[in-house]
């Protein structure tokens, strides 16, 4: 989906043919919301139906969102394919990666960090795969066959998690079931909610004021309130103790410095992917295929860092602070590109291969540690909430830097977003003694 949604999305003959601004704001908030559904996938596991089961009805929905996407229904019909993707992808990710913390959880900090980082590879190798596969299949066979495609890549991946035994006995059950009068005051607050949602969106409606420019803005707001609000709420829990509190504490830094590296992450699937389209040679390969630099470098690298991450202790915001550093390098050196990318100028492909490098392994001293520390700060019974608390910050850096790239283009966006992670890089690598006093490494 990340090779081919904004190239679909700004294809005016059979895509949706919007500008290539609407597009990357639309991707961003695409990808922002499959992040965003972390939290309740979390909360739906750790109360209701366990990480398992979560994690295979995630499956379902993200398999009916590919076929609704192949059908080739107009543009509502691509709306209800990514809007069920995501859904299914909140309830996907916390909870497979709940279950890599819950098969790790007798192991020391650095074969957890390791476990994560073999983890977070054989996710880039499938995304490796798919990539490659999707986007020559979009290019040359149209769209829908590659949404055709990836529904049955997913439905074959349904059949072996289903079959998998390694994962069969774990994370069964909802480690914190709701009481039943928990359950009847939630029932009451979603019924509440959804009817203030119609209610506003109706209104909305009818003044003719709800445009997706708009919908976009209020939706990147939204991703920044909503992981304002759960943090707090953690703080305010009165079964944490001072030590958990402090933890909790840490991790809401952590959490921020996050946000400013999610910022440039996942602009490759839409921003980078419009350059390369427009300015870069690449050398007779698919226009679809830059973005399958990201897992290769992510591949090649993690089982180095995996490595190194058992023998050599590094804190959690020491890796965070190298991530954004070398995160916001890799738009520095765009930026460079970008000038000397003029009207009727291809660069050279490898200028996007010194990108991935610093990007991806960025990605690799950040994401998966983040994973591993939500895992060991995560209060009792919050495991999958607290790595669906994670997945907000990628939620939140992909909306805000989404909405960043509407306004800006090219070498300004590159540099404003690229120097702002690495100042933020800075700032943790200067707080990184008081942060590991709160995270106790």
């Amino acid at each position: 989906m990340r090779a081919v949604l904004a190239l679909f999305l700004i294809d005016p003959a059979n895509g949706l043919g919007m500008p290539k601004t609407t597009a990357v704001g639309l991707v961003g908030a695409y990808l922002s919301a499959c992040y965003l559904t972390a939290l309740p996938g979390g909360w739906i596991a750790d109360r209701l139906i366990g990480a398992r089961r979560a994690a295979l009805a995630g499956g379902v929905a993200i398999l009916a969102g590919h076929v609704a996407l192949a059908l080739e229904t107009g543009a509502t019909g691509v709306y209800a394919g990514l809007l069920l993707i995501a859904i299914g992808t909140g309830l996907q990710k916390p909870n497979m990666t709940a279950m890599v913390g819950t098969l790790y959880a007798d192991e020391s900090d650095g074969e957890r960090d390791a476990a994560y980082s073999r983890f977070y590879a054989s996710v880039n190798a499938g995304g490796l795969a798919a990539t490659l596969l999707v986007g020559w299949l979009g290019l040359h066979y149209g769209w829908n066959t590659a949404f055709g495609v990836a529904a049955v890549a997913m439905a074959f991946s349904l059949v072996v998690f289903k079959l998998s035994g390694s994962l069969r006995d774990t994370a069964g059950a909802p480690d914190r079931p709701l009481t039943r009068a928990e359950a009847h005051a939630v029932t009451v607050r979603v019924l509440w909610a959804v009817a203030a949602v119609l209610v506003v969106g109706a209104a909305v409606l009818a003044t003719g004021a709800l445009t997706l420019t708009r919908a976009l803005t209020a939706f990147a707001a939204l991703t920044v309130i909503v992981p304002v609000v759960c943090i707090g709420r953690l703080l305010r829990r009165r079964d944490l103790d001072d030590r958990g509190r402090a933890g909790i504490r840490a991790y809401a830094g952590l959490f921020a410095a996050a946000v400013a590296f999610f910022c440039i992450l996942d602009l490759a699937a839409s921003s980078v992917q419009l350059f390369a389209a427009d300015h870069v040679d690449m050398m007779g390969l698919p226009v679809t295929w830059q973005a399958a630099l990201n897992p290769i470098m992510t591949i090649a690298f993690a089982g180095v860092l995996a490595a190194v991450w058992r023998k050599v202790k590094v804190s959690a915001p020491a890796k965070f602070s190298t991530g954004l550093v070398l995160g916001g390098s890799s738009f520095l050196l765009l930026a460079l590109a970008a000038t000397r990318a003029t009207e009727g100028t291809h660069i050279s492909i490898l200028w996007l291969v010194g990108l991935y490098v610093l990007l991806s392994t960025g990605e690799l001293f950040l994401a998966p540690t983040g994973l591993s520390i939500s895992h060991k700060l995560a209060p009792a019974g919050t495991g999958s909430q607290l790595v669906g608390v994670f997945f907000l910050a990628v939620a939140a850096g992909d909306a805000i830097g989404s909405q960043v790239a509407t306004h800006l283009t090219g070498a300004a966006l590159y540099v404003t977003l690229g120097g702002f992670a690495v100042l933020a890089g800075l700032a943790m690598c200067a707080a990184t003694p008081r942060m590991r006093l709160l995270t106790r490494e």
